[in-house]
């Protein structure tokens, strides 16, 4: 991703598990220790928890958390040190999802 906050891509991963039904709500790994938390755009998809342990192709918008204590100018955190500050590898990424394909 870059500097970038928010892009359009495609990522396959297995579904660590369902966390919701209602809206399809689930946790992606994405390997190298990573977890990528994910939801439907559209609240109203159900999806099955048997999803566990599949791997799935999802397509919408990646999206970086900011922390207010990663180097932003107004954050709102004025007692930010460099030992509380999150690096690159520690930001966690959402997934907003548009469409879903079970893989395997």
């Amino acid at each position: 991703m870059g500097k970038k906050i928010r892009i359009s891509t495609t990522v396959r991963g297995t579904v660590i598990n369902v966390t919701k039904e209602k809206g399809g709500w689930f946790n992606l790994d994405a390997g190298g220790g990573k977890v990528i938390s994910g939801h439907f755009k559209n609240y109203n998809v159900i999806i099955p928890t048997a999803l566990k342990g599949r791997v799935v192709i999802i397509e919408g918008v990646a999206v970086k958390q900011i922390d207010a204590t990663n180097g932003q100018r107004f954050g709102g955190n004025i007692n930010a040190t460099k030992d509380n500050v999150l690096h690159e590898k520690d930001v966690a990424l959402t997934f907003e999802v548009s469409g879903l394909m079970v893989y395997k």
